[in-house]
């Protein structure tokens, strides 16, 4: 299971079978765990490249299942200092684009507004995330639309908070839904809110705009928090 929380960070675990004893000795807490999920002939993309913090081996009947879990990293790398540097003239953005490629981490961005006038002083007395925050609102002042930055799969987003459905993955009854309806339990008020249960696709993540065309529900909607599950013990290959 992959668990993207609606405000945590991205979470993982993974149970194999009847691993050797060599192949088990051989991980450890502060590994990386990449996985891939999708598709044979569709989209096949890593969803989660994560550190491991918990192991643990237990005895089914016959069998022995060894379990990992752990977070993905993206999101702790980014509440670092910041490294002092001085921008002028540049797009919040540009800036988050900067910001995040110092720490390592690639930027993904959308952004149409003005560039901040003058001079935009960044400091180590706080850490990236913090100036994420308050590029956001830059953002949201000079282009009169919110905006919002996250952090996944070793990428940090930096976009506005609704999005264009020319690209977006449909959900309907004729492809990968199953089933869709008014979400029962949120943390706020946000109106129109669903939830949905359909064949996993790796490219829903969150932030991705999602085109519902079923009776009662249509139109672009946006995923705040997802998780995906895959096992070959049961055939469960799906997204909600």
């Amino acid at each position: 299971t992959v668990e993207k929380p609606k405000d945590d960070p991205l979470e993982f675990e993974v149970t194999t079978w009847n691993l050797s004893d060599d192949s088990w000795s051989k991980i450890e807490t502060g590994d990386l765990c990449r996985i891939e999920l999708g598709w044979e002939d569709g989209p096949l993309e890593t969803v989660t490249l994560g550190e491991i913090d918990t192991i643990n081996r237990s005895r089914d009947g016959r069998d022995v299942a060894h379990t990992l879990a752990g977070v993905d990293e993206t999101e702790a790398a980014t509440k670092v200092p910041a490294e002092p540097q001085t921008f002028k003239d540049k797009t919040p953005a540009q800036i988050a684009s900067q910001l995040v490629s110092g720490i390592g981490l690639s930027g993904r961005t959308q952004y149409e507004g003005s560039a901040i006038s003058g001079t935009y002083a960044v400091t180590s007395e706080r850490t990236v995330s913090a100036w994420l925050d308050d590029l956001i609102q830059q953002a949201a002042n000079l282009a009169g639309v919110e905006y919002e930055w996250f952090a996944s799969r070793g990428q940090v987003f930096f976009q506005p908070r609704s999005g264009q459905a020319s690209s977006a993955t449909e959900l309907s009854y004729g492809g990968m839904l199953a089933s869709i309806g008014e979400a029962s339990d949120t943390d706020d008020d946000t109106d129109g809110q669903l939830e949905f249960e359909a064949l996993l696709d790796p490219r829903i993540t969150k932030g991705a705009v999602l085109s519902v065309a079923v009776e009662g529900y249509s139109g672009a909607y946006r995923v705040s928090e997802y998780e995906m599950a895959s096992a070959t013990t049961n055939g469960t290959h799906e997204v909600t």
